[in-house]
């Protein structure tokens, strides 16, 4: 007989799916076995909320220097718990951004990586607008970039 066990702790879900078992008891024995497996054996680890802020770029010739980022979808990986130190995030970008930016925009990739491995990578949005500065900041602002090597 066939059988499908979904399990609700701290808010994870784990589904355990088997086959061949004779008895009720068994298969309940069996599903207890490998969902305490899985709890005890894995983390579940949030990277990322949707639409939060999550860093911020650096912004070149806007009416700010810097522009929060985000993602657009909740991400979780679930890995081992002995092997949490190799779990890496980073962002990616080319910067600084040249304004103007709008909501939106893509402005880099949020990459995660496990093990030096590429796991998956996800589009890095402006979380707001940026206008451009007028002629003359932009004129003062390049000429200080040309002096003093500040953005």
């Amino acid at each position: 007989m066939d059988w499908t066990f979904i399990f609700y702790r701290n808010g994870r879900r784990l589904i355990a799916v088997g086959s061949g078992f004779e008895t009720k008891g068994s298969r309940s024995r069996e599903s207890a076995k490998l969902l305490t497996w899985g709890l005890t054996n894995f983390d579940l680890i949030e990277i990322a909320k949707s639409d939060r802020p999550i860093e911020r770029a650096e912004v070149w010739l806007g009416k700010k220097k810097f522009v929060n980022t985000y993602v657009k979808k909740d991400i979780y990986k679930t890995i081992p718990k002995a092997r949490k130190k190799n779990l890496k995030v980073s962002i990616i970008y080319n910067g600084p951004i040249q304004a103007p930016i709008k909501k939106d925009d893509i402005i880099g990739k949020l990459k995660v990586s496990y093990k030096n491995e590429l796991i998956e990578e996800y589009d890095l949005f402006a979380f707001e607008e940026v206008k451009r500065l007028n002629v003359f900041s932009r004129l003062m602002r390049s000429i200080n970039f040309l002096i003093w090597g500040d953005v």
